[in-house]
């Protein structure tokens, strides 16, 4: 009698088996299944900087991304530079990558919230960053990314009111410049 049990055991144990085993099957094949449509469309977005002012001998940023929106999506191009802005030559690519097409919406910079510094007088002091670590960028006008089209966006820079010094002594970040898209 326990053979009899043991061989219904195994029998139930094995259509249990074979009832779940193409149900795993479809399961390991739906997901191993390769997208084949496109990549969305993009648009190839450099990114250059100009700035204005004398009243600094150096000014160090410490650019870690750009994150732009469009109509169509959100986008970052990394960065990872420390550089000083007023040794950029104005055809200097400072960043670069592809970025969702479609009207422009939104664009930040994202920068380091420490070794920001500027140098005046042979003296270096931090740059603080009160208003966080992200500086919108002001495009006057309806700009519109174009899918497999390079554009350049210039960062223009005025350290006048890019850079304040505070009552204290102390020298900030102000959250906006002003970019032109072309």
């Amino acid at each position: 009698m326990s053979n009899t049990k043991n061989t219904q055991l195994i029998a139930r144990r094995m259509s249990a088996v074979l009832y779940l085993m193409p149900l795993a099957l479809l399961i390991l094949l739906c997901s191993c299944h390769k997208d084949d449509s496109p990549p969305p469309e993009q648009a190839h977005l450099k990114v250059k900087v100009k700035s204005d002012g004398d009243q600094y001998e150096a000014v160090y940023l410490d650019i870690q991304q750009l994150w732009t929106r469009t109509s169509t999506g959100g986008g970052k191009i990394e960065a990872n530079k420390r550089l000083n802005i007023l040794e950029v030559q104005k055809d200097s690519i400072i960043a670069g990558g592809h970025v969702p097409h479609g009207t422009l919406q939104e664009v930040m910079l994202k920068v380091s919230p420490t070794g920001n510094q500027i140098v005046r007088n042979g003296s270096s002091y931090p740059i603080g960053t009160p208003q966080g670590q992200y500086i919108a960028i002001n495009i006057p006008g309806d700009k519109l990314l174009i899918p497999n089209e390079s554009h350049a966006l210039m960062l223009d820079i005025d350290l006048s009111d890019f850079i304040e010094e505070t009552a204290s002594g102390k020298f900030v970040l102000n959250p906006s410049i002003t970019g032109v898209l072309d």
